[in-house]
């Protein structure tokens, strides 16, 4: 299927691993430019190497952005060596930084919210103008389901993750009228490295990332709402994010769309019949 972005420049924020760098490479596979950031300099640059042997522009960059003005600054460097982005895609994780402390404090979780809610507001806002000047643009924010973390960063993440929903969808039906589509997309629960077990090893795919969970009542999955034998892979969240983040998804726009689980379910060799 062509999905119409051959030669479109895509910002891909969150690239070096997992359902990321899947979607770097399905946009390079149809044709557009990839810049990848990740916080990792050499995970990027690999994950664009990977891109640019579709035989189009890619390069990697560090993902120094945590605050509204690096956001901001990280934009230009992009814009400076691919010209106008077309596409942003990014996924809403890693709002916190580790120092140590499991509880910051009423002001620190505060200021913590500010920066992650406010980097990717920066992020879409700086795009924006152009892509509504140009009549054509696609921004896409992929929000995870959470994994097993502290209570202190789970809130935060799903504050964020809620505060850049809600206003995604206050600026989307403006924009659309541009021919600029905002989005927002949350997979099932994906896992790439299940706590070890014992008597439990998890089965892992390499094609396509996906990630078998262990067995009911040993891991994180006890407390969702998907059944221990349900997974989904990168590549198959990718499939659906490259749609939405092309040229036949212009009448999508303003919406949370939830994969369901049962878009991609695996069961282990042990419950065939279960």
């Amino acid at each position: 299927m062509d999905l119409g972005i051959k030669g479109r420049n895509a910002l891909v924020f969150g690239g070096s691993r997992g359902i990321g760098r899947a979607v770097a490479r399905v946009l390079a596979s149809e044709g557009a430019n990839v810049a990848v950031c990740a916080r990792k300099e050499w995970a990027a640059r690999r994950v664009a190497a990977e891109a640019a042997e579709q035989g189009v522009k890619a390069l990697g960059y560090p993902l120094e952005a945590w605050d509204e003005a690096s956001a901001g600054a990280q934009v230009e460097r992009v814009t400076h060596d691919f010209g106008a982005i077309d596409i942003l895609f990014g996924i809403v994780r890693h709002t916190l930084r580790d120092d140590g402390r499991s509880n910051p404090g009423a002001p620190r979780w505060s200021a913590r919210l500010d920066d992650g809610f406010l980097r990717f507001r920066a992020l879409t806002e700086a795009l924006l103008p152009g892509m509504r000047a140009r009549r054509w643009g696609r921004v896409l924010w992929m929000v995870p389901w959470p994994e097993n973390r502290s209570s202190v960063e789970g809130g935060v993440r799903a504050a964020t993750a809620g505060a850049l929903t809600a206003w995604l969808h206050c600026v989307a039906a403006e924009a659309a009228r541009d021919g600029v589509t905002l989005n927002v997309l949350k997979p099932p629960p994906f896992w790439r490295r299940p706590a070890p077990t014992a008597g439990v090893r998890p089965e892992s795919d390499p094609a396509t990332g996906g990630v078998s969970p262990p067995l009911a009542g040993t891991g994180p999955e006890d407390r969702g709402p998907s059944r221990a034998s349900e997974v989904i892979s990168a590549g198959e969240v990718a499939a659906v994010a490259a749609f939405l983040l092309s040229d036949l998804a212009r009448g999508v726009c303003g919406r949370t769309l939830k994969m369901g689980a049962a878009t991609a379910v695996r069961r282990r060799p042990n419950e065939a019949g279960a």
